[in-house]
């Protein structure tokens, strides 16, 4: 299923709302709300503006215009109901990351060494290497302990969690990585991370 049929199979639920139901023991943990909202909010004012647009060019142009801004507000909600109906999901013992327009990342609960909230900004999108975290130089250190990547849709992260061990991952542009922590984005942080600590000590 290539991006736009699963954008617009996602689309098609959130506006019906339909339900999105947790693996069964499962607990979904939202995020991205705030992207959403800023996207909501551009997408107003394109609207806004495309219709005073429409008003003032010549008709032969409209209809292009219509076509066009259809498509970028096609986008924007679908990008919107694809974050929100691809929360993160803790799923017997192994805790999905995602971000609904990238890959999810599978991180088992018994590789969780610990969890903590932590605000941070990290440039890019998707599954990257950070540069540094809090001080420490992330990207590997040469001891075979492990890069530092971020997880999230925008910059903004919100909680960290760290591995055991370091887990084999692939990275959104393709490259392979060994990663020891992850900076990933949540809606309520602290909610999240009491969640996922009581499911790894579950397994554990």
């Amino acid at each position: 299923m290539t991006w736009i049929s699963a954008m617009l199979r996602d689309l098609r639920d959130w506006c019906a709302r339909k339900p999105l139901l947790p693996p069964e023991g499962g607990r979904h943990l939202t995020h991205s709300s705030d992207v959403r909202v800023l996207i909501w909010a551009m997408t107003g004012i394109e609207v806004v503006t495309a219709v005073v647009v429409d008003a003032v060019i010549p008709p032969a142009l409209r209809p292009p215009h219509i076509f066009w801004e259809v498509i970028l507000v096609v986008l924007c909600l679908g990008f919107c109901a694809m974050t929100a109906r691809a929360p993160h999901v803790i799923e017997g013992e192994v805790l999905r990351l995602r971000t609904g327009p990238f890959r999810e990342l599978v991180v088992p609960l018994s590789a969780v060494k610990s969890l903590r909230t932590a605000h941070g900004r990290y440039p890019g999108r998707g599954l990257r290497r950070v540069a540094g975290d809090e001080g420490e130089g992330g990207g590997g250190d040469g001891d075979g302990e492990g890069d530092v990547v971020a997880y999230s849709v925008s910059s903004a992260t919100s909680a960290v969690l760290e591995l055991n061990g370091p887990l084999p991952v692939r990275l959104r542009r393709g490259e392979s990585a060994r990663v020891r922590r992850v900076h990933f984005a949540v809606d309520d942080p602290g909610e999240a991370v009491r969640a996922i600590r009581r499911a790894a000590d579950e397994v554990v």
